[in-house]
């Protein structure tokens, strides 16, 4: 028997899960007990890459497993999965608006939909396992 090219880590649903339970925490985290860490954001701008690179990450790992749990990559599945990611990263802004000190950014939406887009590609692009 030859060694699996995929680590079991990136078979199993566990990564995904936990980096969208993390992406929900940074997203509701309260930033009002953090000094200065709102204005250095907008002074640097790196609000929205952050927010690309979150959503990023997280439709790479989701895109990694469904391609890998269905043994295809259909339009259907990168559709959809690019959809939820989107509709969960603009969820997230409205969530921020009522329930947390944060702001609801469009923006930031549309920085976590560009991510999701970029992450399926490159999980379909350049894959963990080869």
């Amino acid at each position: 028997m030859g060694l699996d090219p995929m680590p079991t880590l990136f078979k199993s649903i566990v990564l995904p899960l936990a980096w969208t339970i993390c992406v929900f925490y940074l997203l509701s985290f309260d930033t009002s007990g953090v000094d200065g860490l709102t204005s250095i954001w907008k002074i640097y701008g790196i609000d929205k890459p952050i927010h690309f690179g979150i959503f990023f990450l997280l439709a790479y790992l989701w895109t990694h497993w469904l391609v890998q749990r269905f043994n295809r990559s259909t339009s259907k599945i990168l559709f959809t999965l690019i959809a939820a990611c989107s509709l969960f990263g603009m969820g997230m802004e409205y969530y921020q608006l009522y329930f947390t000190n944060r702001s609801f950014s469009y923006w930031d939406g549309v920085a976590d939909a560009i991510g999701s887009v970029a992450g399926c590609w490159m999980a379909i692009k350049k894959p963990l396992w080869k």
